[in-house]
């Protein structure tokens, strides 16, 4: 069975995550940009990746460029990522909730969560691909 790999680049490094086309999560990691294609060679040696998608914001063209030059034969799609960092922060806290000093902290400032969140946000891309795939159909 075949998986989708889904990339948010940013300016020094990129979210991964791959899943399947049900959009059941394999795996999921942040890596330097200079590290991506080292990585890429890992998570295709271990699944059957059949198309990339990429987050169309920062770093996106560079990005898609350094990997079809590496992957010719590799069907590549830019996709929008209006609203990921949000949707990946929310999704974040659902799978590790808020002490209860971070909640009133929230309450008091307009507090952040300090943790790159680049990986969520990819699984978030790779989500929203696959859901117009399904639209298509």
């Amino acid at each position: 069975m075949s998986d989708l790999l889904a990339l948010d680049p940013g300016s020094d490094k990129v979210g991964t995550a791959v899943l399947n086309y049900e959009k059941e999560e394999k795996e999921k990691t942040i890596v330097k940009k200079e590290e991506l294609l080292d990585h890429l060679e890992e998570i295709f040696s271990h699944y059957q990746i059949k198309e990339v998608v990429i987050g169309s914001g920062t770093g996106a063209e560079a990005v898609k460029e350094m990997i079809s030059r590496t992957y010719s034969d590799l069907k590549i799609t830019l996709v929008a990522e209006e609203y990921t960092t949000e949707e990946a922060q929310a999704r974040y806290l659902e799978q590790k909730p808020m002490s209860n000093y971070e909640k009133l902290l929230r309450k008091i400032v307009s507090w952040k969560i300090k943790k790159p969140l680049d990986d969520y946000a990819a699984l978030i891309i790779g989500e929203k691909y696959l859901e117009t795939i399904d639209e298509n159909d």
